[in-house]
């Protein structure tokens, strides 16, 4: 714990922590003290022989430590607007999150930015965000916004909200030294850089890491970790809704005895509801906990870390001058009793938030009416299958052989931007809808409508239905809609609050799980990740089945 001088001592503070256990995160030390806070900021850390405050509270026994932040995150994938994303979160103790809106970008561009970077100033939470740097991913599909390129970035690099250039997908165009790239990743030379290694051999580590890309969250086993652990990369511990990598990747470093100054924690993608029922990162911290890490171990990665890296001055531990954001929890992490943010207590009720905000949004979701014939599968189609592996965003390639498989379902993408109308069929393995289908505009990163389903009569149902209320869920069974979740801020969030948002999410993931599908997977982002062509092995793009290991179309 760092002394600091006693003139503080005696002073008046907004609030005053006593008696806590203090974590400081970048020493990784724990002592015995009390907290003072006055407009927004600590104030005092230490010893204190007598104060005043206007809130005092008594933390005997429990733990004081730094809010906790999200390394890397798409607030997209909550399914709600960033005010509404923030009250889900805090109570939990995450008070900060770096945020990548490529999902908005991809469909809107630069101005879907920009209603990004305004909606994030309506939160209780601190977002910065970094620039997507891959829209569309790759040229193989077909997206909104078309190209987001270098010269349309530059306006955004003076903001103070921007932090650093997102994860940079385009793997293939960083090897080969593509020209937008090149201008991009030059942009944002000495500024942070996130990465995107899913699939990568030495090779094109070693290309990332030479120009400049300092950070990975698609890590899942121990040599992954090590690959990059010993490049010098900074490693982000991921714990989703979909991917669950946080058990592997925890023992890794705990069996490996890896510095875990290297380290931070992640969601990437992760729904409200699934929040509701584990928490945010503190399901991560409570992890890490369990496996016999540090408080001081875990608050350097759960908080000062990814403030480090972001270069986030005065942000993520508790120090004096430092924002006082904070979280008073008990020794696991099991009942956060209080959070602070930027120095006001937060009432935990609002989790409980009903509101509705007023929704303004075009409908970018276009497409013509579909019948089950535009669901039949071709020859080629009907060889090759994309095989689901259970709590991964990993895909196999599967080549059909009289019958291997039972239960096949039907996996279309459909171009939902207006633009060709390309619809793309193939069979899926492992998602186990019977009797209907489930249709969404949320596909990464291209954000076309997929659908699944076990015929193709009930998948035009879901995906006529989805055009009509302007993207989101629905699904389909016998012939009509039985459920519908709409999600019209550009085909991505609801303008609803917490408490209604979660409510829809849940009902309609018991009713897909009702029609069968697999208990093993979340079931709307298991599948809007089958048209990613940048996660290995197998994915359907609008423009066909591509085999992401080898770089070409399955013909």
């Amino acid at each position: 714990m760092t002394n600091y001088s006693s003139d503080n001592r005696n002073k008046a503070f907004s609030i005053w922590l006593k008696n806590g256990n203090v974590v400081d995160a970048e020493s990784g030390t724990v002592t015995k003290a009390d907290v003072g806070i006055t407009d927004g900021v600590i104030t005092f850390v230490g010893a204190a022989d007598r104060t005043t405050a206007d809130v005092v509270i008594d933390c005997a026994g429990k733990m004081v430590v730094p809010g906790f932040v999200d390394s890397h995150m798409h607030i997209e994938s909550s399914m709600v607007l960033p005010a509404t994303f923030g009250k889900a979160v805090l109570p939990w103790g995450t008070t900060t999150v770096i945020a990548d809106p490529h999902e908005l970008v991809n469909v809107g561009g630069a101005d879907a930015l920009r209603l990004f970077l305004d909606e994030t100033d309506k939160a209780q939470i601190s977002v910065f965000t970094v620039v997507p740097s891959c829209v569309p991913a790759t040229c193989f599909e077909t997206n909104g916004a078309g190209h987001f390129t270098a010269e349309q970035m530059k306006p955004f690099l003076s903001d103070e909200r921007i932090v650093g250039l997102g994860e940079v997908m385009s793997f293939g165009d960083v090897v080969a030294g593509e020209s937008e790239m090149m201008a991009k990743l030059s942009l944002f030379d000495g500024r942070p850089i996130d990465g995107h290694t899913a699939g990568m051999d030495e090779a094109m580590l070693d290309a990332y890491v030479e120009y400049g890309i300092s950070n990975d969250h698609e890590c899942y086993d121990d040599e992954g970790v090590l690959a990059r652990y010993h490049k010098g990369m900074n490693i982000y511990i991921r714990e989703g809704s979909a991917a669950r990598n946080a058990d592997a990747l925890l023992h890794c470093v705990k069996e490996h005895g890896l510095d875990v100054s290297k380290f931070s924690f992640c969601t990437d993608d992760k729904h409200l509801s699934t929040i509701a029922q584990e928490g945010h990162i503190s399901h991560i911290v409570r992890k890490a906990l369990e496996m016999g890490f540090t408080w001081g171990e875990v608050s350097k990665m759960a908080s000062f870390n990814p403030c480090r890296y972001y270069h986030l001055a005065q942000r993520g531990n508790i120090r004096e001058g430092y924002v006082a954001d904070i979280v008073i929890t008990d020794a696991t992490c099991s009942d956060i009793s209080c959070v602070i943010k930027d120095g006001k207590i937060i009432d935990k009720s609002i989790i409980n938030d009903t509101n509705v905000m007023q929704n303004g949004y075009p409908n970018t979701v276009k497409f013509k009416t579909l019948t089950a014939s535009d669901f039949v599968l071709s020859a080629v189609a009907q060889r090759n299958a994309i095989k689901i592996v259970d709590g991964q965003l990993l895909t196999e390639h599967v080549t059909l052989d009289n019958g291997e498989y039972k239960d096949l379902n039907i996996l279309a993408t459909v171009e939902r931007h207006g633009k060709n109308g390309n619809i793309a069929v193939c069979p899926l393995i492992g998602y186990n809808i019977k009797g209907g289908a489930v249709a969404t505009s949320v596909a990464h990163d291209s954000h076309n409508v997929i659908c699944a389903g076990d015929n193709a009569e009930d998948m035009a149902v879901a995906c006529n239905r989805l055009r009509d209320i302007g993207g989101g869920y629905v699904i389909a069974s016998d012939g009509e809609v039985i459920d519908e979740f709409a999600l019209p801020c550009y085909g991505l969030m609801s303008p609803l609050g917490i408490n209604d948002a979660i409510t829809g999410i849940s009902r309609l993931e018991h009713k897909v799980h009702e029609l069968g599908v697999n208990q093993n997977i979340d079931p709307f982002i298991t599948l809007s990740f089958l048209a990613l062509p940048v996660i290995p092995q197998i994915r359907l793009l609008d423009t066909g089945l591509y085999d992401v290991q080898h770089a070409h179309f399955i013909k």
